[in-house]
C-alpha cells in the first residue's frame, strides 16, 4: 500500500518548476449610458442630501437653503436677461484667456520638449513661475492695466498655460522613439519627425492639458469677478448677493451655475477630442 505522500502529486515548486503567475482581472470598463446614470444617481443624491439637511433644520436656512429652493432660483435666472449678459461677460473672458494661454503654451512646450537645452535653460524660471497662485496676482496686475477686461483675460492666461505647457513637455517625452529612428531612417527631417509623428502622439496630451486648464481659466474669471466686486459677470452676481440679507439662495444658485458651465465645457472639450482625435482612443486602457 502506498502512503499518503506518494499518492499526493508533485506540486511545481517542488519539482523546481515555478507555478504560473496569476493573471489579475482588469476592470470591467463601464459603458457610457451607464456612466451616465451613475452621475445623475450621484447628482440627485447630493440634492437629496441638501433638501434633507436644509428641511430637517440641521443647518439654518439662512446658510442652507434647501435644495429645492436654491435649483428653482437658478432655473428662474435662466429668464433674466440682466444675468444673462453677466454670464456672457465671463464666458468671453475666459474664452480669451485660454485661447491666449493656450497660444502660448503649445509652442513653449514643443520647443522644451524637442530641445533639451533649451528646456534645461528655462526650467529653474518655469519651476519659479509654476507655483505662484494666479489669485495672488490679481491685485499687482489690476495696478497695472486696471480692473477690467484685460485684467481678467491676463490672469486667466497665466492660469492656463502651466497645465497645456507641462503635458505638452511630458507628451513630448512619451512619443515612442521607434517611430521617429524610422522616419529618421528613410530621410525625413526633424521638422518632418515632429509634425508627422511627435505633434500626433502629443496631441491627447496636449487636449487633456486643455480641458484641465478650461476648468482652472473659469475659476479665475469668476473669482476675479468676485474680489473685484463691480462690473458684470457670474463672480460680480455672486458677490453683490452675498453683501444682500438672505441672500444665500443667490449665492448658491450662482455657484450652482458655475458647476454647470465647468461640465458643459468639459462635455464639449471630451467630445470634441474623441471626435478630432480617435487614435488616442485605441491607446486607452
Amino acid at each position: 500500500m502506498t502512503s499518503p505522500a506518494a499518492r499526493e502529486p508533485a506540486r511545481p515548486e517542488a519539482a523546481g518548476v515555478r507555478a504560473p503567475a496569476r493573471r489579475r482581472k482588469r476592470p470591467v470598463a463601464l459603458s457610457r449610458p451607464r456612466r451616465r446614470l451613475l452621475g445623475a444617481a450621484g447628482v440627485l443624491g447630493v440634492l437629496a442630501a441638501g433638501e434633507a439637511a436644509g428641511r430637517a433644520g440641521i443647518v439654518q436656512r439662512a446658510y442652507l437653503p434647501p435644495s429645492s429652493e436654491v435649483v428653482e432660483r437658478a432655473a428662474r435666472l435662466a429668464g433674466d436677461g440682466l444675468f444673462l449678459d453677466g454670464l456672457a461677460a465671463t464666458l468671453s473672458v475666459w474664452a480669451y484667456g485660454l485661447l491666449l494661454g493656450c497660444a502660448v503654451a503649445v509652442p513653449l512646450g514643443v520647443l522644451f520638449g524637442s530641445v533639451p537645452k533649451v528646456d534645461a535653460a528655462a526650467r529653474a524660471v518655469v519651476e519659479f513661475l509654476r507655483p505662484i497662485p494666479s489669485v495672488a496676482l490679481i491685485p499687482l496686475v489690476a495696478l497695472l492695466l486696471g480692473t477690467g477686461a484685460r485684467m481678467q483675460i491676463t490672469v486667466i492666461a497665466y492660469a492656463s498655460v502651466w497645465p497645456v505647457l507641462f503635458n505638452t513637455v511630458y507628451g513630448l517625452g512619451d512619443v515612442d522613439p521607434v517611430a521617429r529612428d524610422t522616419l529618421r531612417a528613410f530621410g525625413f527631417g526633424r521638422l518632418q519627425v515632429l509634425w508627422r509623428v511627435s505633434l500626433p502622439a502629443t496631441a491627447p496630451f496636449i487636449a487633456a492639458g486643455i480641458r484641465i486648464s478650461a476648468s482652472v481659466a473659469l475659476i479665475l474669471a469668476v473669482a476675479s469677478e468676485i474680489l473685484s466686486g463691480f462690473g458684470e459677470g457670474l463672480g460680480t452676481f455672486i458677490a453683490q448677493a452675498s453683501q444682500v440679507p438672505d441672500g444665500t439662495t443667490d449665492v448658491l444658485a450662482g455657484t450652482l451655475w458655475a458647476g454647470l458651465l465647468g461640465l458643459a465645457v468639459n462635455t464639449l472639450l471630451t467630445a470634441a477630442e474623441r471626435r478630432l482625435m480617435p487614435w488616442a482612443r485605441a491607446h486607452r486602457p
